[in-house]
Formats: structure tokens, sequence, C-alpha cells
């Protein structure tokens, strides 16, 4: 399945089902940056129906504005916090650890959601600096 696109079956009762999927997984968006990664991500189940696959927001992100949007420009089946909550899922993918994460009741795969969100800075004088000669951009001769 395109995560881009829902399922064909995405919120149709089981009787109208001539595919049914083997198994759920939930995005979890906090906000449009992490909604692009977690595509990414999420494009390992291209094609494959046996997995649907369903988004939600936790609104614990002060960059929540667009998610809205995004979902409904992508069609993606998107699904309130609360309901994702009370669902069960086999999988749940998160692109950030915000939010109330342990409520959800399945695994959760964390991955960051941008080059170096999870990067460890130094604190020594001179770090990050363009300067010559500062850190390691500096050339071993």
């Amino acid at each position: 399945m395109n995560p881009r696109r829902p399922s064909p079956t995405a919120g149709l009762p089981a009787q109208w089902l001539t595919v049914s999927p083997e198994r759920t997984v939930l995005g979890v968006i906090h906000n449009v940056t992490s909604a692009t990664r977690l595509l990414d991500l999420l494009s390992a189940f291209e094609g494959d129906l046996r997995v649907q696959t369903y988004f939600t927001c936790t609104d614990s992100s002060p960059f929540s504005g667009g998610i809205a949007e995004f979902c409904a420009e992508r069609e993606l089946p998107f699904i309130p916090w609360a309901e994702a909550e009370a669902r069960s899922f086999d999988l749940a993918i998160s692109t950030s650890r915000g939010g109330d994460l342990h409520k959800l009741s399945c695994p959760v795969i964390g991955s960051p959601h941008g080059a170096g969100y999870n990067k460890r800075l130094s604190r020594e004088p001179g770090a990050g600096s363009r300067e010559p000669g500062a850190g390691s951009r500096e050339l071993l001769g």
C-alpha cells in the first residue's frame, strides 16, 4: 500500500472487504516535518495489501499546524488520537518521542525525524564554529 494514499479498504465494514489486511500499522505524526520523514519510513509497506496503515497526531507539539491539511492533501487515513489509544494495532511508528506514546497498546518504533535530531552537541569552546582550525572541520596533515 502506498502510504501517501489510503488503502481501498480503509474504513469499510468487514462484510464489504474482499481482501482483509493481516496487520495494522499506526503512523504517529507530531508535526509536518516529522510527517514527511514518517512517509519515507512507511514506504517499506508500499504495495503490500496485507498491511493497513493509519495515521494519527498526538497533539503534543506546539508546531502541529498544517497537519490536517497535509493528511487531507495526501488522502491519508487519519484517525483522532483518542481513537488510536482505544484501538489495537500491530505496530506504531513515530518520528518523535513526544506525546502519550505509552498509551498505545502495541510496540512503538521511535525514529528521528531529521538529520541531527539526536545529535550530541559538544560544549567545548569553538564547537560548531566555521573558523579554520575549529573542531572536525580542521584538516589533519
